[in-house]
Protein backbone atom coordinates (compact mmCIF):
# COMPACT_ATOMS: atom_id res chain seq x y z
CA UNK A 1 0.00 0.00 0.00
CA UNK A 2 1.50 3.29 -1.07
CA UNK A 3 1.94 6.11 1.37
CA UNK A 4 0.36 9.32 0.25
CA UNK A 5 0.49 13.01 1.14
CA UNK A 6 -2.66 14.54 2.63
CA UNK A 7 -3.76 17.56 0.59
CA UNK A 8 -6.66 18.88 2.64
CA UNK A 9 -9.72 17.44 0.93
CA UNK A 10 -11.96 17.74 3.99
CA UNK A 11 -14.19 20.33 2.34
CA UNK A 12 -14.76 17.95 -0.55
CA UNK A 13 -15.64 15.13 1.84
CA UNK A 14 -18.02 17.24 3.91
CA UNK A 15 -19.70 18.68 0.83
CA UNK A 16 -20.33 15.26 -0.65
CA UNK A 17 -21.46 13.63 2.58
CA UNK A 18 -23.77 16.50 3.54
CA UNK A 19 -25.74 16.01 0.34
CA UNK A 20 -26.56 12.41 1.15
CA UNK A 21 -26.77 12.45 4.93
CA UNK A 22 -28.22 15.78 5.99
CA UNK A 23 -30.47 15.55 8.99
CA UNK A 24 -30.45 12.81 11.58
CA UNK A 25 -34.06 11.70 11.98
CA UNK A 26 -33.44 8.33 10.30
CA UNK A 27 -36.84 8.66 8.60
CA UNK A 28 -35.94 7.57 5.07
CA UNK A 29 -39.49 7.99 3.82
CA UNK A 30 -39.25 11.77 4.17
CA UNK A 31 -35.89 12.00 2.42
CA UNK A 32 -35.54 12.60 -1.28
CA UNK A 33 -32.89 10.60 -3.05
CA UNK A 34 -30.11 12.93 -4.21
CA UNK A 35 -29.86 13.31 -7.98
CA UNK A 36 -27.02 14.29 -10.28
CA UNK A 37 -27.39 16.91 -13.02
CA UNK A 38 -28.15 14.01 -15.39
CA UNK A 39 -30.96 12.78 -13.16
CA UNK A 40 -29.09 9.75 -11.81
CA UNK A 41 -29.41 8.65 -8.18
CA UNK A 42 -26.23 9.70 -6.36
CA UNK A 43 -24.55 7.21 -4.01
CA UNK A 44 -21.48 8.44 -2.16
CA UNK A 45 -18.69 6.10 -1.15
CA UNK A 46 -16.22 7.34 1.48
CA UNK A 47 -12.68 5.86 1.40
CA UNK A 48 -9.28 6.75 2.84
CA UNK A 49 -8.00 7.06 -0.69
CA UNK A 50 -9.13 5.77 -4.04
CA UNK A 51 -7.26 2.91 -5.67
CA UNK A 52 -7.28 0.98 -8.93
CA UNK A 53 -9.77 -1.62 -7.69
CA UNK A 54 -12.33 0.92 -6.53
CA UNK A 55 -12.00 2.83 -9.79
CA UNK A 56 -12.35 -0.32 -11.91
CA UNK A 57 -15.36 -1.45 -9.88
CA UNK A 58 -17.01 1.96 -10.13
CA UNK A 59 -16.73 1.87 -13.92
CA UNK A 60 -18.15 -1.66 -14.19
CA UNK A 61 -20.92 -0.93 -11.69
CA UNK A 62 -22.12 2.21 -13.47
CA UNK A 63 -22.16 0.32 -16.76
CA UNK A 64 -24.49 -2.24 -15.19
CA UNK A 65 -26.58 0.39 -13.38
CA UNK A 66 -26.64 3.47 -15.65
CA UNK A 67 -29.26 5.12 -13.43
CA UNK A 68 -26.84 5.29 -10.48
CA UNK A 69 -23.97 7.76 -10.10
CA UNK A 70 -21.46 6.24 -7.67
CA UNK A 71 -19.23 9.00 -6.33
CA UNK A 72 -16.03 7.85 -4.61
CA UNK A 73 -15.05 10.43 -1.99
CA UNK A 74 -11.40 9.93 -0.93
CA UNK A 75 -9.96 11.53 2.17
CA UNK A 76 -6.81 12.10 0.14
CA UNK A 77 -6.22 11.71 -3.57
CA UNK A 78 -4.60 8.71 -5.18
CA UNK A 79 -0.78 8.75 -5.41
CA UNK A 80 -0.50 11.29 -2.60
CA UNK A 81 1.12 10.57 0.75
CA UNK A 82 -0.09 10.85 4.31
CA UNK A 83 1.40 13.76 6.19
CA UNK A 84 2.19 13.70 9.88
CA UNK A 85 -0.99 13.41 11.92
CA UNK A 86 -3.21 12.99 8.86
CA UNK A 87 -4.24 9.44 9.68
CA UNK A 88 -5.47 10.60 13.10
CA UNK A 89 -7.37 13.42 11.37
CA UNK A 90 -8.96 10.90 9.03
CA UNK A 91 -10.12 8.71 11.93
CA UNK A 92 -11.46 11.66 13.94
CA UNK A 93 -13.24 13.31 11.02
CA UNK A 94 -14.80 10.14 9.63
CA UNK A 95 -15.83 8.97 13.08
CA UNK A 96 -17.52 12.31 13.79
CA UNK A 97 -19.44 12.26 10.51
CA UNK A 98 -20.73 8.72 11.15
CA UNK A 99 -21.75 9.48 14.74
CA UNK A 100 -23.62 12.57 13.57
CA UNK A 101 -25.45 10.64 10.85
CA UNK A 102 -23.93 12.80 8.13
CA UNK A 103 -21.46 10.37 6.63
CA UNK A 104 -21.41 8.95 3.13
CA UNK A 105 -23.91 6.30 2.04
CA UNK A 106 -21.22 3.61 1.83
CA UNK A 107 -18.23 3.81 4.15
CA UNK A 108 -14.96 1.90 4.03
CA UNK A 109 -14.30 1.40 7.74
CA UNK A 110 -11.31 -0.92 8.18
CA UNK A 111 -9.67 1.43 10.70
CA UNK A 112 -12.87 2.52 12.43
CA UNK A 113 -14.66 1.20 15.57
CA UNK A 114 -17.32 -0.84 13.77
CA UNK A 115 -18.76 -2.38 16.95
CA UNK A 116 -19.37 1.09 18.39
CA UNK A 117 -21.45 2.03 15.35
CA UNK A 118 -23.32 -1.27 15.48
CA UNK A 119 -24.24 -0.75 19.13
CA UNK A 120 -25.49 2.75 18.30
CA UNK A 121 -27.51 1.37 15.34
CA UNK A 122 -25.65 3.56 12.85
CA UNK A 123 -25.04 0.80 10.28
CA UNK A 124 -27.41 -1.30 8.18
CA UNK A 125 -27.63 -5.02 8.92
CA UNK A 126 -27.07 -6.46 5.44
CA UNK A 127 -27.82 -10.06 6.38
CA UNK A 128 -31.41 -10.05 5.06
CA UNK A 129 -30.35 -8.14 1.95
CA UNK A 130 -27.76 -10.83 1.26
CA UNK A 131 -30.20 -13.68 1.82
CA UNK A 132 -32.93 -12.15 -0.35
CA UNK A 133 -30.82 -10.88 -3.25
CA UNK A 134 -31.49 -13.12 -6.29
CA UNK A 135 -28.46 -11.76 -8.15
CA UNK A 136 -26.06 -13.56 -5.80
CA UNK A 137 -25.18 -17.25 -5.97
CA UNK A 138 -25.20 -18.02 -2.23
CA UNK A 139 -23.76 -21.51 -2.68
CA UNK A 140 -20.66 -20.01 -4.34
CA UNK A 141 -19.95 -17.54 -1.54
CA UNK A 142 -17.30 -18.17 1.10
CA UNK A 143 -19.87 -17.73 3.86
CA UNK A 144 -17.24 -18.72 6.44
CA UNK A 145 -15.71 -15.27 5.93
CA UNK A 146 -19.00 -13.39 6.14
CA UNK A 147 -20.17 -15.37 9.17
CA UNK A 148 -16.95 -14.63 11.04
CA UNK A 149 -17.41 -10.89 10.43
CA UNK A 150 -20.87 -10.76 11.99
CA UNK A 151 -21.52 -8.75 15.14
CA UNK A 152 -24.50 -9.33 17.42
CA UNK A 153 -25.77 -11.78 14.82
CA UNK A 154 -25.86 -9.13 12.09
CA UNK A 155 -23.73 -8.58 8.99
CA UNK A 156 -22.75 -4.91 9.10
CA UNK A 157 -19.59 -4.91 6.97
CA UNK A 158 -18.59 -6.89 3.88
CA UNK A 159 -15.08 -7.05 2.35
CA UNK A 160 -14.07 -7.39 -1.27
CA UNK A 161 -11.52 -10.12 -0.52
CA UNK A 162 -9.55 -11.77 2.28
CA UNK A 163 -6.01 -12.86 3.19
CA UNK A 164 -5.41 -16.33 4.62
CA UNK A 165 -3.40 -16.84 7.81
CA UNK A 166 -0.92 -19.71 7.95
CA UNK A 167 2.03 -21.15 9.80
CA UNK A 168 4.39 -22.39 7.08
CA UNK A 169 6.45 -25.27 8.43
CA UNK A 170 9.55 -27.15 7.29
CA UNK A 171 7.75 -30.16 5.83
CA UNK A 172 10.78 -32.48 5.84
CA UNK A 173 11.39 -32.01 9.56
CA UNK A 174 7.71 -32.23 10.44
CA UNK A 175 7.36 -35.49 8.49
CA UNK A 176 10.52 -37.12 9.86
CA UNK A 177 10.80 -35.93 13.45
CA UNK A 178 7.65 -34.31 14.86
CA UNK A 179 4.05 -34.86 13.77
CA UNK A 180 1.36 -32.20 13.72
CA UNK A 181 -2.25 -33.04 14.47
CA UNK A 182 -3.73 -30.43 12.15
CA UNK A 183 -7.30 -30.82 13.41
CA UNK A 184 -6.15 -29.98 16.93
CA UNK A 185 -3.47 -27.49 15.99
CA UNK A 186 -3.59 -25.16 19.00
CA UNK A 187 -0.96 -23.11 20.82
CA UNK A 188 -0.28 -25.91 23.31
CA UNK A 189 0.51 -28.33 20.50
CA UNK A 190 2.66 -25.67 18.85
CA UNK A 191 4.65 -25.35 22.08
CA UNK A 192 4.96 -29.13 22.56
CA UNK A 193 6.09 -29.76 18.98
CA UNK A 194 8.50 -26.83 19.08
CA UNK A 195 10.05 -28.18 22.29
CA UNK A 196 10.47 -31.66 20.76
CA UNK A 197 12.05 -30.10 17.70
CA UNK A 198 14.56 -28.23 19.82
CA UNK A 199 15.45 -31.41 21.69
CA UNK A 200 15.96 -33.57 18.60
CA UNK A 201 16.96 -31.36 15.69
CA UNK A 202 18.72 -28.33 17.06
CA UNK A 203 22.01 -29.80 18.22
CA UNK A 204 24.02 -27.02 16.58
CA UNK A 205 22.03 -24.35 18.42
CA UNK A 206 21.27 -22.29 15.32
CA UNK A 207 17.69 -23.39 14.70
CA UNK A 208 14.52 -22.23 16.38
CA UNK A 209 10.81 -22.82 16.20
CA UNK A 210 10.40 -19.12 15.41
CA UNK A 211 12.93 -16.30 15.15
CA UNK A 212 13.02 -12.54 14.55
CA UNK A 213 10.13 -11.89 16.97
CA UNK A 214 10.61 -9.88 20.17
CA UNK A 215 8.36 -11.43 22.84
CA UNK A 216 6.01 -8.46 22.96
CA UNK A 217 5.51 -8.79 19.18
CA UNK A 218 4.82 -12.51 19.46
CA UNK A 219 2.26 -11.72 22.20
CA UNK A 220 0.68 -9.18 19.85
CA UNK A 221 0.40 -11.79 17.09
CA UNK A 222 -1.12 -14.34 19.44
CA UNK A 223 -3.72 -11.85 20.71
CA UNK A 224 -4.58 -10.73 17.19
CA UNK A 225 -5.02 -14.29 15.95
CA UNK A 226 -7.11 -15.26 18.98
CA UNK A 227 -8.76 -11.95 19.78
CA UNK A 228 -12.04 -13.49 20.97
CA UNK A 229 -10.17 -14.79 24.03
CA UNK A 230 -9.12 -11.31 25.09
CA UNK A 231 -11.60 -8.84 23.57
CA UNK A 232 -15.38 -8.93 23.43
CA UNK A 233 -15.82 -7.34 19.98
CA UNK A 234 -19.57 -7.03 20.23
CA UNK A 235 -19.57 -5.19 23.55
CA UNK A 236 -16.14 -3.54 23.19
CA UNK A 237 -14.84 -4.95 26.47
CA UNK A 238 -11.30 -6.02 27.27
CA UNK A 239 -10.45 -9.26 29.06
CA UNK A 240 -6.73 -8.81 29.68
CA UNK A 241 -6.98 -9.18 33.46
CA UNK A 242 -8.04 -12.81 32.97
CA UNK A 243 -5.94 -15.79 34.16
CA UNK A 244 -5.66 -16.86 30.50
CA UNK A 245 -3.84 -13.68 29.47
CA UNK A 246 -1.49 -13.84 32.48
CA UNK A 247 -0.75 -17.49 31.72
CA UNK A 248 -0.19 -16.65 28.04
CA UNK A 249 2.48 -14.08 28.90
CA UNK A 250 4.20 -16.51 31.26
CA UNK A 251 4.19 -19.30 28.69
CA UNK A 252 5.68 -17.01 26.06
CA UNK A 253 8.42 -15.94 28.45
CA UNK A 254 9.19 -19.61 29.16
CA UNK A 255 9.57 -20.37 25.43
CA UNK A 256 11.98 -17.46 25.06
CA UNK A 257 13.95 -18.53 28.13
CA UNK A 258 14.30 -22.00 26.62
CA UNK A 259 15.26 -20.42 23.26
CA UNK A 260 12.39 -22.14 21.48
CA UNK A 261 11.54 -18.71 20.12
CA UNK A 262 14.08 -15.93 19.79
CA UNK A 263 14.12 -12.24 19.03
CA UNK A 264 17.48 -12.75 17.31
CA UNK A 265 17.73 -12.58 13.54
CA UNK A 266 17.79 -15.94 11.77
CA UNK A 267 17.26 -17.15 8.24
CA UNK A 268 13.78 -18.42 7.48
CA UNK A 269 15.33 -21.79 6.61
CA UNK A 270 16.67 -21.96 10.18
CA UNK A 271 13.15 -21.79 11.61
CA UNK A 272 10.75 -24.67 11.96
CA UNK A 273 7.84 -22.31 11.30
CA UNK A 274 7.08 -18.97 9.73
CA UNK A 275 3.92 -17.01 10.48
CA UNK A 276 2.36 -15.04 7.63
CA UNK A 277 -0.75 -14.15 5.63
CA UNK A 278 -1.14 -15.34 2.05
CA UNK A 279 -2.48 -12.87 -0.52
CA UNK A 280 -2.45 -15.28 -3.47
CA UNK A 281 -1.17 -18.75 -4.50
CA UNK A 282 2.03 -17.06 -5.68
CA UNK A 283 2.92 -16.37 -2.05
CA UNK A 284 3.34 -20.12 -1.73
CA UNK A 285 4.91 -20.71 -5.13
CA UNK A 286 7.39 -17.83 -5.05
CA UNK A 287 7.64 -17.34 -1.29
CA UNK A 288 7.40 -20.51 0.78
CA UNK A 289 9.50 -22.59 -1.61
CA UNK A 290 12.36 -20.11 -1.42
CA UNK A 291 12.53 -20.79 2.33
CA UNK A 292 11.80 -24.53 2.53
CA UNK A 293 12.37 -27.23 -0.06
CA UNK A 294 9.14 -28.85 1.10
CA UNK A 295 6.94 -26.32 2.89
CA UNK A 296 3.89 -27.49 4.80
CA UNK A 297 0.93 -25.10 5.06
CA UNK A 298 -0.66 -25.27 8.49
CA UNK A 299 -3.51 -23.24 9.96
CA UNK A 300 -2.72 -20.51 12.44
CA UNK A 301 -2.84 -22.22 15.88
CA UNK A 302 -6.09 -21.68 17.74
CA UNK A 303 -6.81 -21.54 21.44
CA UNK A 304 -7.13 -24.80 23.33
CA UNK A 305 -10.65 -26.19 23.07
CA UNK A 306 -11.64 -24.13 20.03
CA UNK A 307 -12.70 -25.65 16.72
CA UNK A 308 -10.28 -26.12 13.85
CA UNK A 309 -9.77 -23.48 11.18
CA UNK A 310 -7.43 -20.64 10.43
CA UNK A 311 -7.37 -16.86 10.66
CA UNK A 312 -7.99 -14.29 7.97
CA UNK A 313 -7.65 -10.55 7.42
CA UNK A 314 -9.47 -8.32 4.95
CA UNK A 315 -8.22 -5.37 2.84
CA UNK A 316 -11.42 -3.40 3.47
CA UNK A 317 -14.78 -3.43 5.25
CA UNK A 318 -17.71 -1.75 3.53
CA UNK A 319 -20.83 -0.76 5.43
CA UNK A 320 -24.00 1.21 4.66
CA UNK A 321 -24.92 4.14 6.86
CA UNK A 322 -28.28 3.61 8.57
CA UNK A 323 -29.23 7.23 7.86
CA UNK A 324 -28.67 6.92 4.11
CA UNK A 325 -31.67 7.69 1.87
CA UNK A 326 -30.28 5.38 -0.84
CA UNK A 327 -29.80 2.10 1.04
CA UNK A 328 -31.22 0.08 -1.84
CA UNK A 329 -28.78 1.55 -4.35
CA UNK A 330 -25.90 1.29 -1.87
CA UNK A 331 -26.65 -2.41 -1.41
CA UNK A 332 -26.60 -2.91 -5.18
CA UNK A 333 -22.98 -1.75 -5.18
CA UNK A 334 -21.94 -4.02 -2.31
CA UNK A 335 -23.76 -6.94 -3.92
CA UNK A 336 -21.94 -6.13 -7.16
CA UNK A 337 -18.63 -6.40 -5.29
CA UNK A 338 -19.53 -10.03 -4.60
CA UNK A 339 -20.41 -10.79 -8.22
CA UNK A 340 -18.17 -12.83 -10.49
CA UNK A 341 -17.59 -9.76 -12.66
CA UNK A 342 -16.15 -7.70 -9.80
CA UNK A 343 -14.40 -10.61 -8.05
CA UNK A 344 -12.59 -11.47 -11.30
CA UNK A 345 -11.09 -7.99 -11.74
CA UNK A 346 -7.29 -8.09 -11.87
CA UNK A 347 -7.12 -5.03 -9.64
CA UNK A 348 -8.71 -6.90 -6.72
CA UNK A 349 -6.14 -7.98 -4.13
CA UNK A 350 -6.44 -11.17 -2.06
CA UNK A 351 -8.51 -14.33 -2.25
CA UNK A 352 -12.02 -14.09 -3.62
CA UNK A 353 -15.30 -14.25 -1.75
CA UNK A 354 -16.39 -16.66 -4.51
CA UNK A 355 -15.27 -20.30 -4.37
CA UNK A 356 -15.36 -20.56 -8.17
CA UNK A 357 -12.96 -17.63 -8.64
CA UNK A 358 -10.50 -19.12 -6.14
CA UNK A 359 -10.76 -22.53 -7.80
CA UNK A 360 -9.97 -20.97 -11.16
CA UNK A 361 -7.02 -19.07 -9.70
CA UNK A 362 -5.58 -22.20 -8.10
CA UNK A 363 -5.94 -24.18 -11.33
CA UNK A 364 -4.33 -21.41 -13.40
CA UNK A 365 -1.40 -21.12 -10.99
CA UNK A 366 -0.93 -24.88 -10.92
CA UNK A 367 -0.79 -25.01 -14.73
CA UNK A 368 1.61 -22.06 -14.89
CA UNK A 369 3.99 -23.82 -12.49
CA UNK A 370 3.80 -27.03 -14.52
CA UNK A 371 4.60 -25.05 -17.67
CA UNK A 372 7.69 -23.58 -16.02
CA UNK A 373 6.42 -19.98 -15.90
CA UNK A 374 7.68 -19.64 -12.30
CA UNK A 375 11.10 -20.59 -10.96
CA UNK A 376 12.89 -20.49 -7.64
CA UNK A 377 15.24 -17.58 -7.02
CA UNK A 378 18.06 -19.99 -7.96
CA UNK A 379 16.45 -20.59 -11.36
CA UNK A 380 15.50 -24.16 -10.50
CA UNK A 381 12.04 -25.60 -11.04
CA UNK A 382 9.61 -25.31 -8.13
CA UNK A 383 9.01 -28.78 -6.60
CA UNK A 384 5.40 -28.06 -5.76
CA UNK A 385 2.98 -30.99 -5.61
CA UNK A 386 -0.75 -31.64 -5.51
CA UNK A 387 -0.43 -31.82 -1.73
CA UNK A 388 0.67 -28.19 -1.46
CA UNK A 389 -2.27 -26.96 -3.53
CA UNK A 390 -4.61 -29.16 -1.47
CA UNK A 391 -3.24 -27.61 1.72
CA UNK A 392 -3.75 -24.11 0.35
CA UNK A 393 -7.29 -24.94 -0.72
CA UNK A 394 -8.03 -26.30 2.73
CA UNK A 395 -6.74 -23.10 4.34
CA UNK A 396 -8.97 -20.97 2.12
CA UNK A 397 -12.02 -23.06 2.91
CA UNK A 398 -11.32 -23.21 6.67
CA UNK A 399 -10.66 -19.49 7.28
CA UNK A 400 -13.10 -18.74 10.09
CA UNK A 401 -11.37 -16.48 12.63
CA UNK A 402 -11.33 -12.78 11.80
CA UNK A 403 -7.97 -11.59 13.14
CA UNK A 404 -9.02 -7.97 13.39
CA UNK A 405 -7.93 -6.24 16.56
CA UNK A 406 -7.91 -2.49 17.07
CA UNK A 407 -4.43 -1.15 16.29
CA UNK A 408 -4.51 1.06 19.38
CA UNK A 409 -5.19 -1.96 21.62
CA UNK A 410 -2.34 -3.86 19.96
CA UNK A 411 0.03 -0.94 20.55
CA UNK A 412 -0.99 -0.86 24.24
CA UNK A 413 -0.16 -4.57 24.52
CA UNK A 414 3.28 -4.05 23.01
CA UNK A 415 4.09 -0.97 25.09
CA UNK A 416 3.06 -2.42 28.45
CA UNK A 417 4.20 -6.03 28.02
CA UNK A 418 7.81 -4.97 27.46
CA UNK A 419 8.13 -4.33 31.21
CA UNK A 420 7.14 -7.95 31.94
CA UNK A 421 9.42 -9.53 29.37
CA UNK A 422 12.32 -7.39 30.60
CA UNK A 423 11.68 -8.52 34.19
CA UNK A 424 10.65 -5.12 35.53
CA UNK A 425 7.03 -6.02 36.41
CA UNK A 426 5.04 -9.15 37.12
CA UNK A 427 2.57 -10.64 34.65
CA UNK A 428 -0.33 -9.71 36.94
CA UNK A 429 0.79 -6.08 37.15
CA UNK A 430 1.17 -5.79 33.39
CA UNK A 431 -2.17 -7.48 32.73
CA UNK A 432 -3.93 -4.93 34.96
CA UNK A 433 -2.18 -2.02 33.22
CA UNK A 434 -3.17 -3.32 29.79
CA UNK A 435 -6.73 -3.95 30.98
CA UNK A 436 -7.08 -0.41 32.38
CA UNK A 437 -5.65 1.31 29.32
CA UNK A 438 -7.59 -0.84 26.86
CA UNK A 439 -10.83 -0.34 28.78
CA UNK A 440 -10.38 3.42 28.85
CA UNK A 441 -9.74 3.48 25.11
CA UNK A 442 -12.64 1.15 24.22
CA UNK A 443 -15.05 3.26 26.29
CA UNK A 444 -14.11 6.51 24.59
Amino acid sequence: MKKRLFMGLMCMLLAATAACGAGGSGNDAKKEKPKSNEGKTVVTFSVKYSDAFYEATEKKFEQKYPDIDLQIVPFIQKDEEWGEGDFEKYIKTTNSSILSGKGADIIEMSDLPVSKYVNKKLLVDMNDMLEQDPSLNKSDLNTNILDAMKLNGGLYTIPSAFYVGTFIGDGDILEKTVKVDEKNWDWKQFEDISRKFMQTANLSGDRYALANYPPEQFLQILVQNNNADFIDRENRKAKFDSPLFVQTMQQIQKMYDERIITANAAKQSNQLFGSTYLFSPLDVVQGAFNFYSNPKLLPTPHSEGETEGTTFLVPNQLGIQANSPVKEEAWKFIAFLMSEEAQSLQEREGFSLLKSVNEKLLNETQNQVKNGEYKLSTGAAIPITERHFAELKQLIESANRFAKTDDKVLSIIVEESKSFFSGQKSADEVAKLIQNRATTYLNE
